[in-house]
Parts: C-alpha cells; structure tokens; sequence
C-alpha cells in the first residue's frame, strides 16, 4: 500500500471497514476478534505510514451499538489522524417508517443516540481527540414510499424504498440535485424543523425524502467550529448539484459548508434550496 501511495503521489490511506464485528450493521455476523484485529491493522499501518509522514484516517460508525463492539477508541486515536464519523443514515426505510438520514440533535426531549450530535460526543468520551473527530455530511437524502399518502410526516408507516432516481437509479435513495430538482419542478412540500435540530423533508403522493438544505449544512459547518471538532466530510462529491441544475450555483453544499470552515471568498449567493 505504501509503496502504491508513493508511486502515484497519494497523500495515505482512507480505511472504510464496515463494521468489524458487525458486519454491515448486524453484529451478529462477525466474530469478536475482529476488533482486536482492526486495531491490530491501524496499528501497523500507522507503523509504516508516519515516519514517511502518510495521513492515516478511518470512516467510522455513529451507532453507539456498533461503536462498543467494533472499536477499541484509545487505540485507534493513537494511531489515526482523521476519524471520519458517518453521522448519516440514522434512519432509512428498513426501519418500516420515515425518519431523518442525519438529525444534528435529538428529536426527543429524553434524548436518544440517533443524532450526529450524540455520536461525535461519545467517540470523544471515549477517548478520541475532538480535533481528529470529523462530521459526515450527507449530500443525498434517504427516500421512503409512504403506506398512506395522507400520513406524511415523520414516523409515518412505510411501504419501503421511494422510487429510484431519474440520474442515480437506486431505490431508496435520491441525490441533493434531485430532490431540488423535484421540489422545484414537480411541487414537492417542503416541511423544515422550526428548531433546526434536523435538515427538512418533502413529500408528494405516496412518496418521501429527508435530506440536508444549504441551511442546515450552514448550521453543521458551524457547529464544528463552535465545539472544536476537526473538520467534515461529505458523501459525496458527485450528489451535489454539481452543474447548478436548480439555478443556484454550481457545489452549493460543498460552497457552503467552505464558506463556513474556510472562509470562502466567493460570496453567498443566498439560495433558496
């Protein structure tokens, strides 16, 4: 691997396991050791990475439940210099009813896990610098085909995936330009969080998506820098309205958040999206 790095002018190596122990999401499937030989792993390549001065970095879980089984937390913040939280896909339409792919904080007044705010927290408490922990950004939204049109809002029954994409073609799933695309052509209701604890979701017929806005990605962005996290990241690049299809501007998510944790000289066109 390092040599492949060094011969095509990488700058390291992006580890994106998931899960070890619970193999995707079901930690029924894999076997105990797998924690112990994940960190065995980074350990290694950590060993030969950094006296070449290679960035190591992982895509990791925001499940709490995944998080105890799968990760010794001390070990992979010794040798990690990024740790790229997934806080997307809380929710999905394997839950059998709708709910938002990546709420910033809980819906609950009790609280629940099921939040980025939760996640990023608790890698901290267990012993990750805040400064390598890294928000994930959805640039997609999580679609649903409702058991009853009139039932609409969050929690309601579902049939399973919305329908697949114009562009992206993939059940269950639809791209930030598509959505602004259908909320812009086809009507779609947009229903916002008065409390910005979640980005939107919009509907039309029997079908549903939750999603992040420019606005919401604003507050993420700025929630990094007022709680000492190290950064975000996105997935993916190719989800955004890369060729400003909705009339706003070309990567306006991507623009945003830069605009937030770079200072982005390029002004705010202030979109509506």
């Amino acid at each position: 691997a390092v040599k492949f790095i060094q011969e095509w002018g990488f700058d390291g190596i992006d580890l994106d396991w998931e899960y070890p122990k619970c193999w995707q999401v079901d930690c029924t499937k894999g076997p105990d050791s797998d924690k112990e030989g994940f960190s065995a792993l980074v350990k290694e390549l950590s060993k030969a990475m950094k006296p070449l001065d290679l960035i190591l970095s992982a895509a990791v879980s925001p499940s709490k439940t995944v998080i105890d089984q799968a990760y010794d937390v001390s070990v992979l913040n010794d040798h990690l210099d990024i740790i790229n939280v997934m806080t997307y896909d809380y929710h999905g339409y394997w839950d059998r009813q709708t709910g938002h792919v990546s709420p910033l904080y809980s819906a609950q007044e009790s609280g629940d896990n099921f939040n980025s705010n939760f996640s990023l927290n608790y890698w901290a408490q267990l012993g990750a610098d805040k400064e390598k922990l890294v928000l994930g950004l959805p640039f997609y939204g999580q679609t649903f085909s409702l058991a009853s049109p009139a039932e609409n809002g969050l929690n309601a029954d579902v049939l399973g995936r919305g329908e697949a994409g114009e562009f992206t073609r993939a059940g269950g799933f639809l791209s930030f330009y598509e959505i602004c695309r259908k909320i812009k052509s086809e009507s779609w209701r947009v229903v916002q969080d008065p409390d910005q604890r979640r980005g939107p979701y919009a509907s039309s017929e029997d079908q549903w998506v939750s999603y992040d806005d420019v606005s919401m990605v604003r507050i993420k962005a700025e929630y990094v820098l007022e709680n000492g996290f190290g950064g975000a990241m996105v997935w993916a690049l190719d989800l955004d309205d890369y060729s400003g299809m909705c009339g706003c501007e070309q990567y306006p998510l991507l623009k945003t958040v830069n605009r937030v944790l770079r200072e982005y000289p390029v002004p705010d066109p202030q979109c509506d999206l």
